[in-house]
Formats: C-alpha cells, sequence, structure tokens
C-alpha cells in the first residue's frame, strides 16, 4: 500500500493534494518527552462532524494528554462533517502525529478534492509503515451504494521510550454476524502475526460486538426483545463474538485494558445504560496495563452537553 509522508511544515493543502485513493498518509510532528506510560485512547468519532466538542473532550481530564488514539469513522473532505480533514485537523490542534487509512471514498466531480472515510492513529511519537490491509466483507447497503471500497484496518508503527510498538486500528462490520466479525479481526491478525511486526502491540477500534447479526428489519426486532430479556448480553459479549477467541490465540489480551460490562454505545442519551451495548475495545499484546486505568468516558463535554458521538471514549493506560 502507498504511503504519502508530509512534513508538517506541508500539512494541510499539501496532504489534499498529493492524497491518492487508498493511499495512507503520515504527517509527523517532533514526538513529546518520553514517559514510562503511554495513555492510549480508541472512539468512533462517528465522522468528526462535531469537531469543536470532540477536541475539547480530549483537551479534558482525563482524555487529556494522550499517546495514542484509535480514531473510526473520520471522514476527509465530506459535506458531512463539513468539509473538514478531520484526522488532520484534529491531530494539529493536539500537537500529535497521524497516520490516515481510506475505507470507502465516494464519486465527485473533476478538480474536486478526493473524499475518504476512514480511520487514523494519532500519536505523542512520530509514524512509521502505515499501510491498511482489506478486511472481508458482505454486501453493502443500499444506502451506501454510493461508496468504492471495502473495510481496511490501519496500522502504523512508533517507538516510544526507546521501545518498538505496533499499533492497529479496526471497524468491523455491525450488519454482519458474529463469524463474519470474526473472520475480518482474522484477517488482521494475520498480518499482525506476520515477521516484522512490532511483538508489543496495541489493536483497538469500534469492533461491533452486538453478538449478532443487524441486516434485516427482523434482526432489529430480535435485539430490542433480546435487550428487554437479556440485557447483560449486549455488555458482556465475549462469549457470543469469536473473534475475542481469535485475539485470545495470538496474544492479545482485552482484561485490565477495558471496564467489564460498561456499554460504550448509545442512539440516544435518553437510553438508559443498562439497555447499551459494549461494541468498542482496546487490545494489548506485549504489553501490561496500568491497573484501575481502564475508564470509558461519556462522549460529551460536560452532563449537560449534547454528545459529540453516539460512542463513548475508551481508555486505559499501558505500562512500558
Amino acid at each position: 500500500m502507498e504511503s504519502v509522508e508530509v512534513g508538517v511544515a506541508d500539512a494541510g493543502a499539501a496532504v489534499s493534494a498529493e492524497f491518492s485513493a487508498f493511499s495512507t498518509t503520515i504527517v509527523n510532528r517532533p514526538a513529546r518527552a518520553a514517559r514510562d506510560t503511554l495513555k492510549t485512547i480508541a472512539f468512533n468519532a462517528r465522522t468528526g462532524a462535531h469537531f469543536e466538542g470532540i477536541l475539547a473532550c480530549l483537551r479534558r481530564p482525563p482524555l487529556a494528554d494522550a499517546d495514542v488514539i484509535m480514531l473510526c469513522e473520520a471522514d476527509w473532505h465530506l459535506m458531512r462533517s463539513f468539509d473538514r480533514e478531520f484526522a488532520a485537523e484534529l491531530a494539529a490542534e493536539l500537537g500529535m502525529s497521524f497516520a490516515y487509512g481510506p475505507e470507502f471514498t465516494i464519486r465527485r466531480p473533476p478538480g474536486a478534492p478526493p473524499a475518504f472515510l476512514g480511520n487514523a492513529i494519532l500519536s505523542s511519537a512520530p509514524l512509521a509503515d502505515s499501510r491498511t490491509i482489506a478486511l472481508p466483507t458482505v454486501g453493502v447497503s443500499r444506502r451506501n451504494a454510493r461508496l468504492i471500497g471495502q473495510p481496511r484496518a490501519l496500522i502504523a508503527t512508533t517507538v516510544f521510550g526507546g521501545r518498538q510498538i505496533t499499533i492497529a486500528v479496526a471497524h468491523l462490520h455491525s450488519r454482519w454476524t458474529p463469524e463474519g466479525r470474526a473472520l475480518q479481526m482474522a484477517a488482521v491478525l494475520e498480518h499482525l502475526t506476520t515477521s516484522g511486526i512490532a511483538e508489543a502491540t496495541i489493536l483497538g477500534g469500534d469492533l461491533n460486538t452486538t453478538t449478532t447479526g443487524l441486516a434485516t428489519p427482523y434482526d432489529f426486532a430480535m435485539v430490542a426483545a433480546r435487550l428487554v430479556r437479556r440485557p447483560w448480553r449486549f455488555r458482556y459479549p465475549e462469549r457470543y463474538e469469536p473473534l475475542f477467541a481469535h485475539l485470545a490465540r495470538a496474544g492479545f489480551e482485552v482484561r485490565g485494558a477495558n471496564v467489564p460490562g460498561q456499554p460504550t454505545f448509545t442512539f440516544i442519551r435518553a437510553i438508559p445504560p443498562p439497555l447499551r451495548p459494549k461494541l468498542d475495545w482496546i487490545a494489548l499484546r506485549g504489553l501490561e496495563p496500568i491497573p484501575r486505568s481502564a475508564r470509558v468516558i461519556a462522549a460529551r463535554e460536560s452532563f449537560f452537553s449534547p454528545r459529540v458521538s453516539d460512542h463513548d471514549f475508551v481508555m486505559c493506560e499501558v505500562r512500558l
């Protein structure tokens, strides 16, 4: 996969000018002072349309001063997110390096800048070797028929405290079955176990661990019935989603990096937390989470503020 690396002085317009379809992009900035821990965040930004609110959340404790931010649903020049280069602008505001990996593009008029839906990695240390991994998938819905591309995981490497670390972010298919998501995870893990990949790895993102498929209106009705009868199923999806077994066999651990049973998604704020599912995760290999550092932080600036995404921030601190 082609990678375009742009110096910080050339960031912005140069990124758009050189961005070819489905290439990855890295913009690096000077590393922050080294620490012996890494604050790690996974977040589905739901396009990044609420940019100012997301930025405010990431500037406020406990999310402030993050070392690694793994973003899903990061738009690039789409009208719904006000034509922003969301990951690039967020990284610039936070003084972080970033890598961006498109998953889908849409047809644009001649001369218009390219537009993408994709994933991103922000890092307080420079990134290298960015690439995307195409994931198996099912047909797109009629609503998304205009999209060109397929789901892809984004992978990059960096060095913290003299230790090389691989970072991967994936957005798995919400409308596929648990077995289908397991196939997608297997494709990510196959790449992460090849030679040349740093053993120390942080993998995160929206894994859409709904414990079911959501392809038809009947599926949604079944989910609603299950939520009423067994709401714990959607907050403890590990036994219903075989992707967790794949992670364990590949040496990844989710315990300690995530808050057990705490949901991370809601369509609207009015849905009570016990009826919300747990979809967003951080998995670690060759790294140890700091005990009791795992948090789920509501995606709003304050209790009375509107949500900036339908997903919450997932955070943990990692010992180097």
